[in-house]
């Protein structure tokens, strides 16, 4: 399989910007378009859970490497400026963001916060424990 991605430019009439579709083709198969189109390449890829597009479902565990690299390819070949601030952003968006942990501050465990800013955590939950236990 030739993979390559394709970047379609549409203009919006609401605003004066261009939206830029990602699809996946493959060159061995066809070189017009419609027959050789394998999917759509989507804007987040969760690695861990089920696979909840076609991409991740052929590509499996290495579909975020594959499509980081048919965007770098499509990044060296486009000299286009919008179409290579879109293939930027696109980049940003499969990066993975850190998990939100911190430290104990009495044993050094890493600890996972909530998602929710109302409380953060200090301490880990057995020397939460221990504290109590203490009093």
């Amino acid at each position: 399989m030739k993979l390559k991605l394709r970047i379609t430019e549409k203009e919006t009439k609401n605003t004066f910007n261009t939206q830029h579709y990602f699809t996946v083709i493959d060159t061995d198969i066809s070189k017009q378009y419609p027959q050789n189109f394998v999917s759509v390449l989507p804007k987040n890829i969760k690695t861990l859970t089920k696979p909840s597009s076609v991409f991740e479902g052929l590509f499996g565990d290495k579909s975020l490497e594959m499509a980081k690299q048919l965007l770098e390819k499509a990044l060296k070949s486009r000299p286009n400026s919008e179409t290579k601030q879109s293939i930027k952003e696109r980049l940003k968006l499969l990066d993975l963001k850190p998990v939100n942990k911190t430290q104990c501050q009495n044993c050094g465990k890493p600890i996972n916060q909530s998602k929710s800013k109302y409380r953060t955590y200090r301490f880990c939950y057995e020397c939460h424990i221990e504290g109590y236990s203490k009093n």
